[in-house]
């Protein structure tokens, strides 16, 4: 009878490390190319793209990555939320940018696939979600 009450009493009060009522909701996370849109025409070359990111930072940690065509690895961009600090303690990518140069990949003449990638670690639980833009890059004056 002890023994049971003791169980008993331990279930009671051992915190439950992640219930249904916890699990994030990620139908609302996701990724957006702001700049340039779909089908803009942009000067080849270098070439700077911001976008935005809706995720809940209390449930995981999420990272915004952005490719040109595919090519592999996706590039890190630079969080730029209102809750990054210039030491880079919180990653806030509620906005981001990154710039394609020479080092990765510049914007080539003709059509151009933007790839942004939103990946979260959530504990168990991981979501990716992606956006792209296609630009038609042109030669400048």
């Amino acid at each position: 009878m002890l023994t049971t009450v003791c169980i008993l009493i331990m279930f009671l009060y051992l915190p439950i490390p992640l219930t249904f009522s916890q699990v994030p909701d990620i139908s609302k996370y996701g990724v957006k190319i702001t700049y340039p849109t779909n089908g803009e025409m942009v000067t080849v070359g270098e070439l700077t793209i911001h976008g935005t990111a809706s995720y809940n930072a209390t449930f995981g940690d999420c990272t915004v990555y952005a490719d040109w065509n595919d090519l592999e690895p996706m590039q890190k961009t630079t969080p730029a939320g209102m809750n990054y600090t210039e030491f880079g303690r919180t990653n806030d990518y509620s906005r981001w940018l990154f710039t394609y140069t020479d080092k990765y990949h510049v914007i080539n003449e003709g059509t151009n696939e933007l790839t942004a990638k939103l990946s979260c670690d959530i504990g168990p639980f991981n979501s990716t979600k992606y956006d792209s833009v296609n630009v038609i890059g042109i030669l400048g004056d």
